[in-house]
């Protein structure tokens, strides 16, 4: 028996989840802001001891982390410097001219990632074409690299013009650090071979300066593991849905910023296979924030113009909108008098006052607890209990003021929380010309289940998706993700002015690139699935779409291919934008080729049994802000059979979430543990 183990770590849990080749485990522990790789390390020590996982059956670690993300939120990554063009000192600071707030007058500029007094230049240049105008000379590039080395940094980002082009030159400069520098060098070349000086700048930036802190830490979770006697290779998810070797990820840690919210959406995605379902709008809560993303035909939607932590990070990554807004997220009342909730969290410690850990402040769990959703006898997470009666103290302290009850406020914590939660699917969704009538909304997290009607009912979605492992589905979705890279390189031609040999030569070139970088993931060509895609526009335009070729064409393109190429990105201009203007040109960017490989995991439902608890039969609960519901059916999810009908009110309770569904609306649950609730 081969165990997989997916662990993903979020604001306020560690979620783990077990496979043992015919059912998953789950598991929730409290996560270790100060130190997660000890958090992790001491999950999987105490699932040893309880005989839930056998070091020698262990075949298989994947693993989720919002170490890089918080760091880079945090401002602590290592001290970095940059060396670019000689003339191009200032790209990183200099920025866009775009503004967030058009009309706000003191508005601020984040400081960038290296100061000014650690970025270098030097004397090289490349044109347009990639051709040499002026090489570096050897005697330059030592006595620059002995400059940098005497800045004392730790790590090296180096940015050339047009670099994307023609290497050379930014090799010719690694060459001259590696012998006078002992950190790490990141090459623009590598991370991003795509045009945009200040993205490409600016991503390269971020990578470089969270590399010594992701190598440490990827190092203590494997000597750690080792400590305990495992012994694979972890895999660590990338922002764009895939996972890699640890190995890789300590060398390019920009893509894997978003990689806890991204394994849960490739849950999601797998859960809406399993239904047949392939337009989904997923929504997961957790302790700290609410992830929103979009799953249009069974394909997840993707960017490469993201930031984070107003730091553009060009890679390409799944297109998640993220709020603060989680079941940890406190409630206070501004300036003016008016409720608000977040983006401030109580996170693990002291955590919501309804956990016992020395919260104080109200939050959205207590407003829960208040209301009868959370149940003292029935908590969450490996809690020892849910506190009523100090959830109750912490919400006093808003209804006060607010004069109101403590069920009042506690009613109008939901409603600014799901107000907030709404704005975001209408981002998602409307705002991108997707219709979210048309959409099943899957729910999942610790707390997405607890909103998930409500939210559904403001946008007249007529269904919720809650998995058996909606409290663990981003731990899940590690284990059923593929393996891969995504390559992409820029063009800037019309794709009228392409033939098809041009494109695949192109796209030969990524392909050489790729199978060389897979091989370690012990993988070889035949079991690998090509996905080519680009970022087109019309001529004129600033921005692109990326629209997929022709799924039959692998990287072998047709005149026919590139036609229907064209046809494509009009149809997706016309959604998105409400026209297409099918007499411009249109050009390609960025070509882009994505290989994968599938796991080796079938999804097999979640273990039940000798855990069920025993549910109250009853209990008082508020659905509204008017007064409470007597006599509401509680369930517990484990125990739910196949076929088995849902009828609210209930509440449906399960160790890693709990599901609310009000009067009006009914359900059913599959073989797998899904529970599908058509909203009225």
């Amino acid at each position: 028996m081969t165990q997989a183990i997916g662990i993903d770590i979020g604001g306020t849990f560690i979620d783990v989840v077990v496979f043992d080749g015919e059912a998953l485990r789950l598991f929730k522990f409290p996560s270790t802001p100060d130190a997660p790789a000890r958090g992790v390390l001491d999950a999987l020590g105490e699932l040893k001891t309880q005989g839930w996982i056998r070091t020698d059956h262990v075949g298989r670690i994947a693993h989720g982390s919002t170490v890089a993300t918080n760091a880079l939120l945090e401002r602590t990554w290592a001290k970095t410097a940059l060396i670019t063009t000689r003339g191009f000192r200032d790209v990183l600071e200099i920025g866009r001219q775009n503004r967030g707030h058009l009309y706000d007058l003191n508005v601020s500029r984040v400081d960038p990632i290296v100061p000014r007094d650690r970025r270098f230049e030097c004397l090289e240049r490349l044109d347009a074409s990639g051709a040499a105008v002026r090489c570096p000379k050897d005697d330059e590039l030592r006595a620059l690299a002995e400059r940098v080395a005497e800045a004392g940094v730790d790590a090296v980002a180096v940015v050339f013009l047009f670099s994307y082009l023609n290497p050379a030159h930014e090799r010719a400069m690694a060459r001259a650090l590696s012998e006078r520098f002992d950190g790490s060098v990141t090459l623009s070349s590598e991370v991003l071979p795509e045009f945009r000086e200040y993205e490409r700048t600016s991503t390269t930036a971020v990578c470089a300066s969270l590399r010594p802190m992701i190598e440490q830490y990827v190092d203590a979770l494997t000597q750690g593991s080792v400590d305990l006697g495992l012994q694979p290779e972890w895999q660590i998810m990338q922002s764009n849905g895939t996972v890699i070797r640890a190995a890789q990820a300590q060398q390019e840690p920009v893509r894997i910023l978003l990689s806890g919210p991204a394994a849960g959406v490739e849950g999601a995605r797998t859960i809406g296979r399993i239904l047949g379902t392939e337009d989904l709008i997923t929504m997961d809560m957790g302790g700290t924030s609410c992830d929103v993303a979009l799953i249009a035909g069974g394909e997840i939607a993707q960017t490469t113009g993201g930031s984070v932590g107003d730091h553009p990070v060009a890679v390409r990554m799944n297109e998640i909108h993220t709020i603060g807004a989680g079941g940890g997220s406190i409630a206070w009342i501004d300036a003016g008098g008016a409720l608000r909730v977040g983006p401030k969290s109580a996170g693990a410690v002291p955590g919501p006052a309804c956990y016992g850990r020395g919260g104080r402040e109200p939050t959205v769990s207590d407003a829960h607890a208040v209301l009868g959703h959370l149940l003292p006898t029935l908590p969450l997470g490996g809690l020892p209990s849910i506190d009523a009666e100090r959830a109750r103290s912490a919400v006093e302290r808003i209804a006060k003021p607010l004069s109101m009850s403590a069920e009042q406020a506690a009613w109008g914590i939901l409603e600014v929380a799901d107000a907030a939660m709404e704005r975001a699917v209408r981002v998602m969704s409307v705002e991108r010309g997707r219709d979210p009538r048309r959409f099943s909304l899957l729910a999942f997290g610790g707390a997405g289940p607890l909103h998930a009607v409500s939210i559904a009912r403001r946008l007249s979605i007529p269904r919720v998706i809650v998995p058996a492992t909606a409290g663990v589905l981003s731990a899940m979705g590690l284990l059923t993700c593929e393996i891969g890279r995504d390559y992409g390189r820029s063009v800037l031609r019309t794709v009228r002015g392409l033939s098809g040999d041009e494109v695949s030569t192109l796209l030969a070139e990524l392909e050489e690139r790729g199978l060389r970088e897979l091989a370690v993931e012990n993988l070889d060509g035949s079991s690998l699935r090509y996905e080519v895609s680009g970022d087109l526009r019309y001529g004129g335009q600033s921005h692109e779409l990326n629209v997929r070729l022709s799924p039959h064409s692998g990287i072998h393109v047709s005149q026919r291919d590139l036609d229907a190429w064209i046809d494509a990105f009009h149809r997706e201009h016309e959604i998105r934008f409400g026209h297409a203007s099918r007499d411009e040109e249109v050009e390609l960017v960025t070509l882009r080729v994505r290989m994968t490989a599938a796991p080796s995991l079938a999804y097999g439902g979640v273990a039940t049994g000798a855990e069920s608890a025993q549910a109250p039969t009853c209990t008082s609960v508020w659905f509204d802000g008017n007064e409470p519901t007597p006599d509401v059916q509680v369930i517990d999810r484990r125990g739910l059979t196949h076929g088995a009908t849902i009828r609210g009110p209930a509440i449906l309770w399960g160790p890693d979430a709990t599901v609310l569904v009000p009067d009006g609306v009914e359900g059913r649950c599959d073989a797998f543990g899904t529970v599908v609730l058509e909203v009225a």
